[in-house]
């Protein structure tokens, strides 16, 4: 009986051997797949690139801090101080920044003197609250696109993200002489 096991074992292997080593000569010539973009990448000659959102996309608003107690949610005509870092949702670069210019910066929401991303995303924000902000281009900077402060420019069309931080809501007074532009 184990002479019979033996022999069935040796048969199979001798017919399996020819097929492994076929198998293993067609794969070793094979030339590998090129990798495939995922859904909203695509590839470049530096590497992979996040596609920007669509600009109709609806503007989304993620909490990363918000602190244990708030007294007063951030309203419509309220002057606001905050901290901000914009990037490009594509590759990540900073195009602007008022940490790196280590001073708040100050405006008045709800007046529609800021992107519209801005104006909805820092609604009913708590003081001390961080968000981040992924803006499409219809609620950003459109077809036109703008110049940044830091190190470029936001092309016509491009979703932007910004990481902000608001440090106190201000009464009028205490905001005249910090704010820009009339803003």
């Amino acid at each position: 009986m184990m002479q019979i096991h033996l022999a069935v074992l040796f048969l199979l292997a001798m017919l399996a051997i020819p097929r492994l080593s076929a198998a293993a000569l067609n794969w070793s010539r094979r030339k590998p797949k090129p990798k495939r973009a995922k859904k909203g990448w695509r590839r470049t000659k530096k590497g992979w690139e996040r596609l920007d959102l669509p600009p109709d996309a609806p503007l989304r608003v993620g909490v990363t801090f918000r602190p244990n107690e708030c007294s007063r949610k951030t309203r419509s005509g309220d002057f606001l101080s905050v901290h901000y870092t914009g990037t490009l949702y594509s590759d990540d670069k900073e195009f602007d920044s008022s940490i790196s210019r280590q001073e708040p910066f100050v405006f008045q929401i709800g007046r529609e003197k800021m992107i519209d991303g801005w104006e909805r995303g820092l609604m009913r924000m708590c003081i001390g609250e961080k968000r981040r902000l992924v803006i499409p281009s219809d609620l950003a900077y459109g077809t036109v696109g703008a110049f940044g402060s830091e190190s470029g420019k936001v092309k016509p069309g491009a979703t932007i993200v910004y990481e902000v931080e608001l440090l106190d809501i201000l009464d009028e007074e205490e905001a005249a002489p910090h704010m820009v532009w009339g803003l």
